[in-house]
This record gives C-alpha cells, structure tokens and sequence, in this order.
C-alpha cells in the first residue's frame, strides 16, 4: 500500500494546494465581477439560484419583482444569468439591439437531438433558415388568396362539424385545435387530415401535450444536463413520404427544405439535414396553430362573458357583409369593432406572456444597464399589455380602447406586442390575424354563443409555454335561423 505522506514531496502538494486556491479566488473574483455588472434583483440558492422560488404564474411574478428591484432585473436559473426586461420604453430598446437576437446555447427543447430548429438557432444558421423557410412557405401559399380560400374551406368544414351537435353543449378546444392545425398543415405537409384522423390526432397529442407540460421555468429549460436525459421529439413519418417522391415540385415546406438540402449536401455542417427538418415541422406545426387556437378559445370565453360584444360584433357584421357571404381578409377595415375585440382578446389575455428566451451574443446595456454575454434575456410582455400607463383600467375588458375617437378605425398600437418585434417577430403574424378574423365573424355569423344553463365560465388562467385557459368549458353554439 502507497501513502501520500512517503511518496509525495511537500513542496509539490504545497503547489498544487496553492495553485487550487489561486483558481478558487480567480472564480469567486469573476463571480464578483459578473455580479455587479448584473442588474439587481432577488437572490436564490447555491448550485439552483432562484429556480425553486419562481411561482406558476410567473408573468405575474416578474411584474412583481419588477416593482421591488427595477425595470430590467436579474437572478440566478441553474447555471446560468436571467436578465428579466419590464416596461415598453426597456423592450422596445432590447427588441431593436442586434446582441440580443441569441438563443440559448443548450436546446430550448427537450431532447438529445444534436441539431436544433430554427427556432433555437442563432446568427447565421438562423439567418438561413429563416430565409429558406419564408421563401418557401411563400411560394407554396402564405400571403396569397389561394390560402385565404383553403382556411375559409376548412371553416366551411368546422361550421358543420359544430352543427352536427345541434345545440348541445360542447368543448371545441381539442375540435378547433385540429381545424386550425389543417391550415397550417397544407403549407408544411402539402394536405390536411379528417377530425378523426389517428395520424392528426397522434401529432396533436404528442406536440400539445408535451407542450403542456413543459413549464416556462423548469429543471429541463435550466440545467441543460438534464435535459440531454430528457426524451427525443418524434419524428414525422411525413418526412419519409416526401424523400420516396422524385418529382422535384415544391409543393410544401418539407418539399422546399429536401430541395435545399440536396444543394447543399456537399457543405460541412450544414443545418439543412434529416435532423433539423421534423424540428422546424414541428415548432411550425405548434406556432401555427397553438397561438390561433387558444386566442380563439379565448375569444369565445369573452364572447360568453361578455354577451354585449357578441352582438355588437355580429351588428356590425349584419351592416357589412351580412349573415350569408363568407367574410374575407378585405372585410377587416370595414369592421372596426371586430378588429378592436380581436385586439383586446390578444392584449388581455397575452397569450405569449413571456418571450421565448433570448440571450446575449455580446456584452450590452438596455437603458443604461449592464446585460453580460451569455446572459438569458426575457421580455415581460404581460407587464407591457396590463401597464396603466399605457392602457386606462388595463385589468378590464374594453375593445373601445383601440377605437379611435369617431369609432371608425381599430388603431394597434405599437405596444401591443402579441407576436413579438424587430427581427425576431413571428413570420406568421399576417396569418394569424387572417385567421382569428375568418374563424370569429364565421363562428358568429353561424351561431349565439354561450355558456350552458347555470354555469359561470372561468377565465382563470394557467402558464406553460402559453398562457391558456385553466377549465376548457362546454359552450352552446345556438345557429343563428
């Protein structure tokens, strides 16, 4: 048997001991350094920081937090600095500074994939992606009126489908989820699939459903090394229908994708490969239809509430284009209040409360505070829609606030930040308002909502990645004779 004390010279172990220590104030110094170049905000634990003190609605909590240590804010998540930036004046800055377009450098998804989307991309990777991505999508149907046309088909089809249940009280959610996914569903798989559709059901359960889970705050989004244990995304069979074909029409954005992929199968590490694809489907699957479906749903929880606005709305429906045509994309400057309660629903509920995380690419400053590289970077959107300096009484419900003194045009104002900004800001944003418009006026043109006998409807709320309702209620959809 060895022995350190026969066999190690004392000078040596005095070195490395030495050596050791000098490391260990060499980090608490960067530490230190890092810190107080940092915002101020709470403190947390060692190893887990602020993580185990952060509530479920944590929109509300960061608006808190806001009050008590400042406009942009700071803490402690696992490993790594969150920088929280409240106030109109401090997101419209951070929005526009070019250090801030970064994505975390662990996956933003669970999972042990090695390539990311492009969601979770950064630079230019992303730049290319995104380049691809809304060349392709164009060319094979967003923007143009033979989109309109197939989302108001496909309302065609949900109008009956709510008929069949001849006045009975039902939930929509999962209903509209799959009608709204189907119109996203022919830009990116090229066709869209029956209600009952095992394979539309399947996908629906598996990205929904995860995504339910995955709160905005968690072990898996902050400790990375955990999530490499974490499950992997299923992969689309669709990706494997589409390398059979040879016809080299693009006809969707898995058609465009495999095109740019074979052009550039010569580049070392290229992000168009078999890995990044289903990742992009399916992030585009979800921000196509996740965001739709639950303003939607939560523009009926407000119809219901607020019975006044139903027939306000279908009023100035009748005034317009009335109770029998189809309502098409144009129709929206002629209908100013419909515009207003869209807006409203979009500002009162925030669906998207909390940004998806950014981080610093370099170091910053937002409104004369220090943001350190690498630093993760949120955007309090909810403290931006319920401000009361921006908006009067913003905890009511009053689509009258985006109308303009003669009440003939809903005014958006550039603080109502529903999709984000600057480079960022969702691709899709045209294509939800189409959508959010088409699907309402035909919801109540069609049908008297509301809820069903003796029963309040809840708007109580519950935050994952969105903000949605807590309780899916059973409506009544009463066609209109």
């Amino acid at each position: 048997m060895f022995f350190i004390d026969s066999y190690v010279n004392p000078t040596l172990l005095k070195l490395f001991f030495g050596l050791v220590i000098l490391l260990l104030v060499n980090y608490a110094i960067k530490f230190v350094i890092r810190v107080r170049a940092l915002p101020p905000g709470p403190w947390g634990l060692p190893f887990v920081g602020y993580l185990p003190f952060i509530r479920q609605d944590a929109y509300n909590q960061m608006t808190e937090l806001a009050a008590k240590y400042g406009p942009v804010f700071s803490f402690k998540c696992g490993q790594f600095d969150v920088v929280v930036i409240n106030q109109w004046k401090f997101i419209k800055e951070a929005l526009a500074n070019e250090h801030l377009l970064g994505r975390p450098k662990g996956t933003a998804i669970p999972g042990v994939i090695k390539h990311a989307s492009l969601i979770e991309m950064t630079g230019e990777p992303w730049r290319q992606q995104r380049r691809v991505a809304l060349t392709t999508l164009r060319d094979v149907g967003l923007g143009k009126s033979e989109m309109e046309d197939s989302i108001r088909d496909e309302i065609k089809s949900f109008i009956e489908l709510i008929k069949s249940f001849k006045g009975k009280p039902i939930s929509i959610s999962d209903k509209l989820s799959l009608s709204i996914s189907n119109n996203i569903s022919t830009l990116l798989f090229g066709h869209t699939h029956a209600y009952d559709d095992p394979v539309a059901l399947d996908m629906d359960h598996v990205l929904f459903k995860a995504n339910d889970v995955v709160r905005y705050f968690n072990v898996v989004r902050f400790l990375p090394n955990i999530a490499s244990m974490i499950i992997k995304l299923k992969l689309f069979n669709m990706v494997d229908e589409h390398r059979k074909k040879d016809d080299n029409v693009t006809k969707d954005y898995i058609d465009g994708f495999l095109n740019e992929m074979a052009k550039r199968q010569n580049e070392k590490d290229s992000t168009f490969n078999l890995d990044t694809l289903p990742r992009n489907a399916a992030l585009f699957y979800i921000a196509g239809s996740d965001t739709i479906s639950n303003t939607l749903k939560w523009s009926m929880i407000y119809l219901v509430k607020y019975p006044e606005y139903q027939i306000k709305i279908r009023d100035e429906i009748k005034q317009t284009i009335g109770l029998n045509r189809q309502p098409e994309n144009v129709d929206r400057q002629q209908m100013p209040f419909t515009m207003a309660f869209i807006y409203e629903t979009l500002r009162f509920s925030s669906i998207v409360a909390l940004n998806l995380l950014r981080r610093a690419t370099e170091d910053t400053k937002v409104g004369g505070y220090s943001i350190p590289k690498d630093s993760l970077v949120i955007f309090n959107f909810w403290s931006v829609h319920h401000d009361p300096n921006l908006w009067d009484n913003p905890e009511q419900f009053k689509p009258e606030r985006f109308l303009n003194e003669d009440k003939s045009k809903a005014i958006k104002p550039p603080y109502l930040v529903s999709f984000s900004g600057g480079k960022r800001v969702c691709p899709g944003e045209s294509l939800a308002y189409l959508q959010i418009f088409l699907y309402l006026v035909s919801f109540l043109q069609q049908f008297e909502i509301s809820a069903e006998s003796g029963k309040d409807i809840s708007a109580e709320r519950a935050f994952y990645l969105l903000l949605r309702q807590k309780i899916q209620p059973k409506l009544i959809f009463k066609s209109i004779d």
